[in-house]
């Protein structure tokens, strides 16, 4: 056996033990979140719904009653993801949810869909920012732009949907995700 590769065999399953125990625990803190009496008629806006993460949380949210707003770049992807949530649900227990198109690298569309969202309900309980871009670059070999973009993505694009006029109350709770998410919960 190679020296250099034991120290990577031996790891590996104190890894996988630690990756294991984290998802469990995340799935537990999900579905304790998500039960019905907690996500019941609340209004839930999820960035980049289209994604892995933001496509299970409005699986979860939907099949728990609540009221969608779903957004992303793409009409077709957010129409397949409509689909796929209203086809299985029953229609006297779960809401139709609401598109919207929603590009956070497009600065000048958000007074649009600020105004779509708050259109949708007239409030939002939850605010899952879904949307996040990594880059792994050298710093040198990375333009202003493409900087600016980043931090529109990041950060400018989810700041300015929460306060852009989004009814978010003053006391609320908030939670990081374990990307470049974060959610803002709205307090009973």
């Amino acid at each position: 056996m190679d020296p250099n590769m034991a120290l990577p065999s031996v790891m590996v399953l104190p890894l996988l033990i630690v990756v294991a125990a984290g998802v469990y625990y995340i799935y537990n803190e999900v579905m304790q979140f998500m039960s019905k009496s907690l996500v019941r008629n609340k209004v839930v806006v999820i960035t980049d719904a289209v994604s892995g993460v933001g496509t299970e949380c409005a699986h979860l949210f939907h099949k728990g009653g609540a009221r969608l707003i779903l957004c992303g770049t793409s009409w077709d992807q957010l129409e397949s993801l409509y689909e796929y949530l209203t086809n299985d649900a029953d229609p006297r227990e779960t809401f139709a949810p609401k598109l919207v198109i929603l590009d956070f690298s497009d600065m000048d569309s958000m007074e649009n869909v600020v105004a779509e969202v708050v259109e949708g309900y007239g409030c939002v309980d939850v605010l899952i920012c879904n949307s996040s871009m990594k880059l792994k670059a050298q710093v040198q070999s990375v333009s202003l732009e493409m900087d600016r973009n980043i931090m529109d993505i990041n950060y400018f694009g989810p700041s300015t949907l929460t306060k852009g006029g989004l009814d978010i109350p003053e006391k609320l709770q908030i939670a990081k995700g374990c990307r470049s998410e974060s959610s803002w919960v709205r307090s009973p």
